[in-house]
């Protein structure tokens, strides 16, 4: 049973909740946080370009990445045009750094394995009473802290009005990952960014989303 677990670095504690602490998990948790502007409404038209800084043309990662968000938006019915037609210029914003979380697992052991047993008695053997069996006395639970390698992950997408240069709606996304990387969690946080727009402003949710082989938002 996970007790509690640490993370060294910026965020101090981590919620269980929002790690994959295993290569097989069936699911990946992220937590997602939306702030929009007072008085902006998600109206008609919902035509967006992308807005990105010289540099990031060529790259072909943000290629890849900005399809998904494409895809996933147009889900919501909005449509990417040219620039000049567009009602919002999108920014996407994101990167992933190594470190390690601190995390306290708490066990039974069982003394049919240990030094206290087995015994031989009446009826043959046995061991000491506890969750594995019978007998006298009783094992208090053992702790067992270890540090695990994970990867934090972070998705930032900023909805700016193309006409006043105002930005309207901005979303974070951020995963913790064991053993995992960006690219194998980026649909998942599309996906959970986008999964309830536009989302409360400023209230903070977690988002958890089944594992799906071969498939993007």
């Amino acid at each position: 049973m996970w007790q509690d677990v640490l993370r060294w670095g910026r965020w101090g504690l981590v919620a269980l909740g929002a790690l994959w602490l295993s290569g097989c998990a069936s699911t990946i948790t992220t937590e997602v946080t939306a702030f929009r502007e007072a008085t902006w409404q998600n109206d008609a038209p919902r035509t967006y370009a992308f807005d990105r800084a010289p540099q990031q043309e060529g790259q072909l990662d943000r290629q890849t990445y900005e399809l998904w968000l494409a895809q996933a938006l147009s889900g919501l019915g909005f449509e990417q045009t040219p620039a000049a037609q567009a009602r919002y210029r999108v920014t996407m914003d994101y990167d992933a750094t190594p470190g390690f979380v601190r995390v306290a697992e708490t066990y039974y052991p069982d003394p049919w394995y240990g030094p206290w047993g087995p015994y031989w008695g009446p009826y043959g053997w046995y061991r000491p009473y506890g969750p594995y069996g019978w007998g006298p006395g009783y094992w208090p639970p053992q702790t067992v802290v270890r540090d695990v390698p994970v990867t934090f992950s972070n998705l930032r997408v900023y909805f700016k009005d193309a006409a006043s240069g105002k930005r309207v709606y901005q979303v974070t996304a951020r995963n913790t990952t064991e053993g995992g990387s960006l690219t194998g969690v980026m649909p998942y946080m599309i996906r959970s960014a986008f999964l309830d727009f536009p989302a409360e402003s400023g209230r903070p949710r977690r988002v958890t989303l089944e594992v799906e082989k071969e498939k993007k938002p």
